[in-house]
């Protein structure tokens, strides 16, 4: 939800590099607002977790930045919920710096789908 709005969004996931990166991309394809966040989680059990985060949007320059979490509490092998999460918290602040303030909503069926490493 998007200003108040239940607005058109898609949003995928992949895995790579045998479930130890995990990518999130969603995107807002509206005119006037067309927005994409994508966001990748690089983590093993012995090292930190690398968060990526690329966003676009219509009107606004594009933007990337990296952080580092400690694997016990972000990773893509055993907290890919976490990775949601976070992804959906960067949604939020990033339509919200566009004054776009955004709800963003995550069933168990997503979770289902989502833990279900291949």
């Amino acid at each position: 939800m998007v200003d108040g709005q239940t607005r058109p969004s898609h949003s995928r996931y992949a895995w790579s590099a045998g479930g130890l990166v995990l990518t999130i991309a969603t995107v807002l394809p509206e005119p006037g607002l067309a927005f994409e966040l994508i966001s990748t989680y690089t983590g093993h059990p012995d090292t930190d977790t690398i968060a990526t985060h690329l966003t676009l949007g219509q009107g606004r320059d594009g933007k990337i930045d990296s952080c580092r979490h400690p694997h016990e509490q972000l990773n893509p092998v055993e907290l890919a919920r976490a990775c949601a999460y976070d992804h959906a918290s960067r949604l939020i602040e990033a339509l919200g710096e566009s004054r776009h303030p955004a709800r963003v909503e995550l069933g168990e069926q997503t979770f289902r789908e989502l833990e279900r490493v291949e």
